[in-house]
């Protein structure tokens, strides 16, 4: 049964290394221990009528390693991080690590026992990895109504949380999205090329070749079609919409098949349909000839001066690219617009959308962790209404107000001094504040505080309100499934058939999409793919999804 996205939730509710980092391995609440409240300057008691969110007398310090974002830098004086102290209590004290050492210096961390008290993981591997080591704090035990009712309403509303659960066990706070709207990769196309030249919107992938066929004839110097990072990416863009699919490491989950089940892509017959697809934009002269090397940056400079006309991944790209192709001379008119999903070969229109309610973000606590009862009731009113508005919102009375139906709304005067900011003007917003998504937020916003920063500063305009339009009522998106956790034997298995079957079709996609080699020989490369245990991968990940399903 395929799942759609929801353009709204329900509003239901190592030494060295370290002092390389700045992190700090200290699992301990540091810095507030015996500082009464009184010598903060606040007074009272926790949970007293004048402070009726604080999770303590005395203010406590947790430390949280986060993964710095270029587009959103992080600091830790934000206005959202001091309203967060005002409200519970608790000074935020955050370990901020740049993206690009992130998953090495996390690593260290976590093999040495030695990082704060909560720490952003970036997938369920870590969590697989080191539950049997007892670093982090099981947490099962407080998912209930008494001492964590906010997120025990979530888990109650997304049964598809057990797939948290390693052996029984939830070891993760799962960020929840708030009022998201998925996209996706997603065909993007020059709109005003298609009306100058009499051409109409492809309602098939081969009517789309054919469109891209003519506009190379018409502007033989363009390159139509663009991509980037590589092969692996393309097919990760293309190959689901086409009939197979390619996630990732090449297992995905396929909707359309026995009900529902995991497929390593490259090894099914319908893979032969996205190479040999692939395979005829390459040869008419409509694919990227650099398609297995063109980078971001080459990508964004052909789109984004008219070289290139289109390009199949994440749809919401091509906003961006409008905007630089009007600051070209005679290129007033231009929009690059998606367009509905056409229909493969099989008679199908599929495309997995981003993650519209649980985007697959992970905090865990340190078992090490002082005054871990209090950090519990924090993390649990960071589920709450509250603790969701102001880390996503920011300030009452500085960046937001409430309306009168309780909700909370920006305020312009404060959004309008970001409207020429780069790379945009929400990610400046949420950088200014400390908001949303990429900082420190467990039902955290993306897209609700774009879109309504957007309209405020004046940059939403017709070219995104007809984008959103043609996403939100594209039924053809589905909503990705979530991988079940594996058991250590499990995963060292996976990861030793991977290495292996990904190392030698690293080899072989490239002379079938370039015609290097006929496609009727790709059932040899199956042959190969079966012999290095790709059906037992799919085993694994088929029964270990039927028993994180049969969990209670």
């Amino acid at each position: 049964m395929k799942k759609r996205f929801s353009t709204k939730l329900v509003a239901a509710f190592v030494a060295m290394t370290v002092a390389a980092t700045g992190v700090s391995g200290c699992a301990a609440g540091t810095g507030g221990e015996g500082k009464t409240s009184k010598e903060n300057g606040t007074e009272s008691s926790a949970n007293s009528k004048d402070h009726p969110s604080w999770v303590s007398d005395k203010q406590i310090e947790v430390s949280i390693m986060l993964m710095d974002s270029p587009s959103q830098p992080l600091k830790n004086d934000a206005p959202a991080h001091e309203e967060i102290t005002k409200k519970t209590n608790v000074k935020l004290n955050l370990q901020i690590v740049p993206s690009s050492s992130y998953k090495d210096k996390k690593n260290i961390l976590l093999g040495t026992n030695n990082f704060p008290d909560i720490v952003y993981l970036q997938g369920m591997d870590d969590v697989v990895t080191y539950s049997g080591s007892g670093i982090f704090e099981p947490l099962s035990q407080y998912v209930n109504e008494t001492d964590m009712p906010n997120l025990y309403k979530f888990w109650q509303q997304y049964p598809e949380m057990k797939k948290y659960l390693v052996d029984g066990e939830l070891y993760v706070f799962p960020v929840v999205a708030r009022g998201e709207s998925a996209n996706g990769p997603g065909p993007v196309i020059r709109e005003d090329l298609l009306k100058s030249n009499n051409l109409e919107t492809p309602q098939t992938f081969d009517e789309l070749l054919e469109v891209l066929k003519k506009l190379k004839e018409i502007y033989p110097d363009s390159v139509p079609w663009t991509t980037r990072k590589g092969t692996a990416n393309l097919l990760k863009t293309t190959a689901y919409m086409l009939g197979s699919g390619y996630d990732g490491n090449g297992l995905y989950y396929d909707y359309d098949l026995e009900g529902g089940t995991y497929v390593f892509g490259p090894a099914s017959e319908n893979f032969k349909e996205v190479l040999t697809y692939l395979n005829k934009a390459y040869e008419s002269g409509v694919l990227d000839p650099d398609f297995a090397t063109s980078t971001a940056e080459q990508m964004e400079s052909k789109l984004s001066s008219g070289k290139s006309f289109f390009f199949l991944d994440n749809s919401g790209f091509g906003q961006n690219y409008t905007k630089a192709l009007k600051k070209i001379d005679g290129n007033q008119e231009a929009a690059m617009q998606i367009i509905p999903i056409p229909e493969n070969s099989f008679g199908q229109k599929r495309a997995m959308a981003y993650a519209a309610e649980l985007p697959g973000r992970f905090y865990a606590l340190n078992a090490k962790a002082k005054n871990k009862k209090e950090i519990i009731k924090f993390i649990d009113w960071m589920y709450s209404k509250e603790g969701s508005d102001i880390t996503n919102y920011g300030v009452e009375g500085k960046s937001f107000e409430y309306n009168e139906q309780g909700e909370p709304e920006f305020i312009k005067d404060y959004v309008m001094q970001f409207q020429d900011a780069q790379p945009s003007d929400y990610y400046a917003v949420y950088a200014d504040l400390g908001i949303t998504k990429l900082d420190w937020s467990l039902w955290a916003c993306n897209t609700k505080t774009w879109f309504e920063i957007q309209k405020l500063t004046g940059s939403w305009d017709d070219l995104a309100e007809k984008y959103w339009d043609i996403i939100n009522n594209d039924e053809a998106y589905e909503q990705p499934h979530i991988n079940p956790p594996l058991t250590k034997e499990e995963t060292e298995t996976v990861n030793d058939i991977l290495v292996d079957l990904n190392t030698m079709l690293e080899q072989e996609f490239n002379k079938y999409i370039m015609g290097e080699a006929p496609i009727e020989d790709w059932d040899k490369v199956i042959a190969q793919q079966e012999s290095m245990g790709v059906r037992e991968l799919e085993k694994i990940y088929n029964e270990a999804d039927q028993r994180a399903l049969e969990q209670k």
